[in-house]
């Protein structure tokens, strides 16, 4: 049944000393009266107790626990990276050259065919790995990665299993030329080593020991949670930094990449320059894995050389403006279009359920196959281009030994790859408007078609290649025409940076990762112009962020820095979670009184009340109370043998298990939170929202004016609240 708690039952102030609005005087007395009348248990926990004097938003963890964390992650990713590319490069150079030599040995025709064939075979492996080791490792993990930093619980999402498919699955995915990139599923992995990492060094540190006396010494150990998950946040945003910043060797933009991800409300002091130092890291061990195996550094990350001549001129502004304003069009139904690309395809495969996970194999192993074909078909409309002066990497395919295909170049090559291209200023001419405009319409097809499929890839890069195709296509357009303009390569530059900060709803990380790509600050004002006018664009046609939608949609438990408008009236007590009557307990339970709270599966924080059932005086975990519950019923089972002496145990009125007396009683009052926030029942949701989003609060009590208690919010309920307002 459920408890009715909304009636006051009496004034407080006569328990509590004129208290009665906090009831910290009712949780004094009692816990005083209680003190020693625990049966063979003895509780040590000084050190829960200053934690909770501390708060949730502090770990306390020592020096070398936390830079030993930052230290390996930064040490992990750069090696993690280093074997990937290594292996994208060996597996893409295999289908480059078994591809050449169907085309030099009976055509087109051959060579098609043989892309195609390389392509599916990646896709098959990939695919069969995720549907039957890692199901959830589908995608970039970006929209559960950010859920984990903002605060919300990702059961198995930072596996052991789990990163080794994603890692496997993201180099076969570039490899078979899915549209996609890297840094989604190389953010993810990040996290998902540093979460390991820290899982493994800060536990001892935020154990708490519980003895039980004259039991042969068993103990229980009760895990701080919030000190551990606050650590592991930390943690896992110094991975996500690392990440990025090997990929684009750009610690500046891994900082501020990471810093607009997590937000300002989630964004501890401390962890700007463990990030700072992390990235740093990162960065000079790659250099160093480079120079070690004689490699330059440039082929392992988006470098291209800035413009030889004047970088832009006056006279281009309002071409930037337009080719801002244009993509930030683009971006805005490009991003429609992958979130309405699996909902099509979840309608269809409903038909299709009794053949699963078949269908979803041949689907996926279809589409890589597809994607290589019409790549493949589209490059076979581009002109063969004689190399020119520039000695850049480009894609022969059907051409003769000294020519290139630009539109191979671009489509069947890799996402970094094609971006060097187009980002370069020394390759003026060497790229026509139709053949970067060809490669932008078909690219930006499939890289909508893949949405939906479980393909482990990241749309950063993607839509970086989008951008820099459509403004290098009009760069090369106005060449052709005679526009005195500057070179196509800046054009580039601009759309990249306008497409992605649409998709991100991203302002400096994208700027500065895009520099950074090409090595030239004196581009960063264009680039802020094409962001600010894209953006602008973008926000009056899309409300959130690609991502952001994701997270909605998936209703994963995600908290919002700012309280939706929606919630502006609601009131404190129209919050609460529902509360069964089993849920509540009191300083001193029974072990069965314990077990049927735990039976209620979806409450994870259980108030503590006073002897009149009037007050909150404080709140337990479900991890707290099932391990007090498994050490407890430990001792009683050494102890069902040995005869037992009557003892008169005494509870209080109103205690809902008089009927039935256990053996042991558990003294809650002495590992329950006896300081728990109290909100006021009429205090309006704006008010109390940002004690949960920006304060890290779990669980707070709501009380009547008069201090009697009323129910509990908590961070789920909150986001409960929050997604049922959403509109999409």
């Amino acid at each position: 049944g459920s408890l009715d708690l909304r009636a006051p039952i009496q004034d407080p102030s006569n328990l509590s000393g004129g208290n009665g609005a906090t009831g910290m005087g009712a949780c004094s007395r009692v816990c005083h009266s209680l003190e020693g009348q625990s049966r063979r248990i003895n509780w040590s926990l000084s050190g829960i107790m200053e934690t909770w004097n501390m708060g949730p938003q502090t770990h306390r963890l020592p020096f070398h626990v936390t830079w030993g964390t930052n230290l390996f992650t930064a040490i992990g990713l750069a090696v993690v990276n280093f074997g990937m590319v290594l292996m994208i490069q060996l597996l893409v150079g295999l289908k480059f050259s078994l591809m050449q030599s169907g085309f030099h040995n009976n055509g087109a025709g051959l060579g098609v065919s043989v892309l195609v064939a390389i392509s599916a075979a990646y896709s098959l492996v990939g695919v069969c790995l995720i549907q039957f080791v890692a199901p959830n490792c589908g995608g970039s993990g970006i929209p559960e990665n950010k859920t984990y930093l903002n605060g919300g619980s990702v059961p198995g999402f930072y596996t052991k299993r789990t990163l080794g498919v994603r890692i496997a699955t993201n180099i076969l995915a570039n490899a078979a030329g899915f549209p996609v990139g890297r840094e989604g599923p190389l953010v993810t992995i990040g996290s998902n080593i540093a979460f390991k990492l820290n899982r493994r060094f800060a536990k001892p540190s935020v154990r708490e020991s519980v003895d039980f006396e004259n039991a042969g010494g068993t103990r229980a150990l009760l895990l701080d949670e919030q000190r551990l998950a606050h650590a592991s946040r930390i943690a896992c945003t110094v991975g996500g930094a690392c990440a990025m910043t090997v990929i684009f060797n750009a610690p500046f933009g891994g900082l501020l990449y990471m810093f607009e991800e997590v937000t300002s409300a989630s964004w501890p002091l401390e962890l700007t320059f463990r990030v700072f130092a992390s990235t740093m890291c990162a960065s000079m061990l790659s250099y160093g894995l480079c120079s070690l195996h004689g490699l330059d550094m440039s082929e392992f990350v988006i470098y291209a050389r800035g413009p030889v001549v004047r970088a832009w001129s006056w006279s281009d502004i309002p071409i930037f403006v337009v080719v801002a304003a244009l993509t930030g069009v683009c971006t805005s139904l490009h991003t429609r279009g992958l979130l309405a690309m699996p909902r099509l395809r979840k309608q269809f495969m409903k038909k299709l359920q009794r053949w699963q996970p078949w269908t979803t194999i041949a689907e996926t192993v279809a589409y890589g196959a597809f994607c290589a074909l019409l790549s493949a078909c589209v490059a076979l409309l581009g002109n063969c281009t004689k190399r020119g002066k520039s000695h850049l990497e480009y894609v022969q395919f059907n051409c003769a030994e000294d020519e290139y295909n630009p539109v191979a170049s671009l489509l069947v090559s890799t996402s970094h790859s094609s971006l060097k291209l187009l980002f370069s200023g020394e390759n003026a001419g060497e790229i026509s408007a139709s053949a970067s405009f060809l490669a932008f319409l078909a690219y930006s097809a499939l890289n909508v078609g893949l949405s939906g499929l479980p393909v482990p890839g990241g749309a950063f890069t993607a839509t970086m290649l989008m951008g820099a195709m459509f403004g290098r296509s009009i760069g090369s357009l106005l060449r052709e025409l005679g526009y005195p303009s500057t070179v196509s390569g800046v054009y580039a530059i601009v759309g990249s940076a306008a497409m992605l900060c649409g998709f991100k709803q991203m302002s400096l990380a994208s700027v500065l990762m895009v520099v950074e790509c090409v090595n030239d600050l004196s581009l960063t004002p264009i680039v802020m112009l094409g962001v600010v006018v894209s953006m602008t664009i973008n926000w009056r046609m899309n409300r959130r962020g690609h991502d952001e939608e994701l997270i909605a949609r998936k209703k994963l438990p995600f908290l919002e820095g700012e309280a939706p408008h929606e919630l502006d009236r609601v009131e404190a007590h129209s919050l609460c979670d529902p509360l069964p009557e089993a849920a509540v307990l009191y300083p001193k339970a029974s072990i069965s009184a314990a077990r049927r709270a735990l039976d209620e599966k979806e409450i994870s924080y259980f108030p503590i009340m006073d002897e009149d059932a009037s007050l909150c005086i404080g709140i337990i975990t479900r991890s707290n109370l099932e391990a007090i519950l498994q050490a407890a019923s430990n001792v009683d089972a050494r102890h069902q043998e040995a005869p037992t002496t009557p003892h008169s145990w005494d509870e209080f009125p109103g205690q809902r298990d008089k009927p039935h007396i256990p053996d042991e009683v558990l003294p809650l009052y002495k590992v329950m939170d006896p300081t728990p926030f109290t909100i006021v029942e009429d205090t309006l949701a704006p008010r109390l929202y940002a004690m949960f989003a920006k304060a890290g609060e779990r669980a707070a009590c709501v009380t009547s004016r008069q201090g009697a208690f009323r129910g509990l919010i908590t961070r789920e309920g909150l986001i409960a609240a929050s997604q049922s307002h959403q509109t999409f």
